[in-house]
């Protein structure tokens, strides 16, 4: 894959700055209906600067779930050959929060997405993204169909655990629970599929 050029890197780094200062308004109001005018009065950009990387208001925060996801991708092909699979996939969903350290800020954010139908939808149709790293990972550790639909569905369920663990996190605020839902979740799946014989153990 080509590097991303000079203007390709100062539009993503606008585009999260822009996000930032959006959650943090967001934040400190406890609700998301902060208009693109507060939000561009934040950030330090003109609306048409905003338009021009956002599609619509909801789609500002698009590059804060693309850098969490990317670190649970990235922990994802970097998780051990022969490590447990499931505890592989715990860490891949839970250490990005780790890694930020803000669990009460990230769970209030999430919390206000969640609450939002428009910002729920963005939410829930970034994780489509990750079913392709999420298939990867699987396939090099147990048994997957050929068939694509098939193939995809143990990542797509994958998905859905952590979207319910999240959830539940959201609204209950406790992370050694999150870790616990995504673990119970991911075993769960795996008692289902055949591990590849290296993997037998897991």
């Amino acid at each position: 894959m080509a590097k991303p050029t000079l203007t390709e890197r100062r539009g993503e780094e606008l585009r999260l700055n822009v996000a930032l200062a959006a959650r943090d308004i967001f934040l400190a109001e406890d609700n998301t209906a902060a208009t693109v005018e507060r939000i561009c009065e934040a950030a330090g950009i003109a609306p048409r600067t905003f338009h021009r990387h956002f599609a619509a208001k909801e789609d500002v925060v698009m590059p804060l779930l693309a850098q969490y996801g990317s670190l649970s991708i990235q922990l994802l092909r970097d998780a051990p050959a022969s490590g447990d699979i499931a505890e592989a996939l715990v860490t891949a969903f839970s250490g990005e929060v780790h890694k930020r350290g803000e669990f009460e800020v990230d769970r209030r954010f999430l919390a206000l997405l969640i609450g939002d139908p428009q910002y729920r939808l963005r939410w829930l149709e970034w994780g489509q993204e990750l079913v392709p790293p999420i298939t990867d990972f699987l396939a090099a550790r147990v048994e997957l169909a050929d068939d694509p639909f098939a193939r995809t569905l143990p990542a797509h369920m994958v998905v859905q655990i952590c979207r319910q663990a999240y959830i539940h996190w959201a609204d209950k605020g406790d992370f050694d629970n999150l870790e616990a839902t995504l673990r119970a979740g991911m075993r769960l799946l795996l008692r289902a599929l055949s591990p590849l014989p290296e993997y037998a153990g897991s």
